[in-house]
């Protein structure tokens, strides 16, 4: 069995999280499951995973919050709304192995020539920005992130739900550490029903909010360890 734990929130889908945590089991490639759930009216319970079950919605913060508790240094943290088939967990989690030092996923982002949001990212490229859909990545870039993420407070207040743009930081942080892009790789993923999603609520907002994000994610880079940092986000 593999040494890897799976992170995943919960919100309003639990038959979706029911499912990729026995998809998880199943495989064999799982050997943790960690469910931080978010919503307080509705006590999620799984006999296989680890579950915390919150009082209130933490915001989307809470999926590194739940990978610092990871007893595994490769963690895979997926959203609920996509299902990875047997083969494609592998191959994330064999190209994680093979180079654990940037984070490896399946959608990726990068500015647009204005440095606002965002070009998509996808086949099996480089990209700076790994969106947290699907992902997998060493459990010490969660650390990083939380001792990082209070520079973009200011930005992040006017994030809805709270936290949206994690996963900018978050790709940031390991490309802080790392000197290098992420990767995106082409592997088949099963989109589930996905209600309730961010993207259904303010699209406009939503855009707006994170090309603010990138703009200063950007800034931070180019004004730390990397003079060239602008050509971390701009490929």
């Amino acid at each position: 069995m593999s040494n890897v734990t799976g992170v995943m929130l919960n919100w309003k889908r639990p038959t979706n999280v029911a499912r990729i945590l026995s998809s998880w089991q199943a495989s064999g490639i799982v050997s943790e499951a960690i469910v931080w759930n978010n919503n307080p009216g509705a006590t999620f319970r799984h006999q296989w995973a680890n579950v915390i079950n919150a009082a209130q919605d933490m915001g989307l913060y809470t999926r590194f919050a739940a990978t610092c508790l990871a007893s595994n240094d490769c963690v895979l943290i997926q959203d609920d709304d996509l299902e990875l088939p047997t083969d494609s967990l592998r191959a994330l989690v064999d190209a994680w192995n093979d180079d654990p030092d940037i984070i490896h996923g399946v959608f990726g982002r990068a500015p647009k020539p204005d440095g606002s949001y965002a070009r998509n990212f996808g086949g099996d490229v480089e990209s700076p920005i790994v969106l947290t859909r699907v992902l997998v990545a060493h459990r010490r870039y969660a650390s990083r992130f939380f001792q990082v993420a209070p520079a973009f407070d200011e930005v992040q207040r006017e994030g809805q739900p709270a936290g949206n743009g994690e996963d900018i930081i978050f790709s940031c942080v390991a490309m802080r550490e790392s000197g290098r892009l992420n990767r995106v790789h082409r592997i088949a993923v099963n989109e589930l029903p996905a209600p309730h999603s961010i993207h259904g609520r303010n699209w406009k907002g939503h855009v707006a909010h994170r090309t603010r994000l990138l703009r200063a994610c950007e800034a931070w880079l180019k004004g730390e360890r990397h003079e060239a940092g602008r050509d971390l986000l701009h490929v």
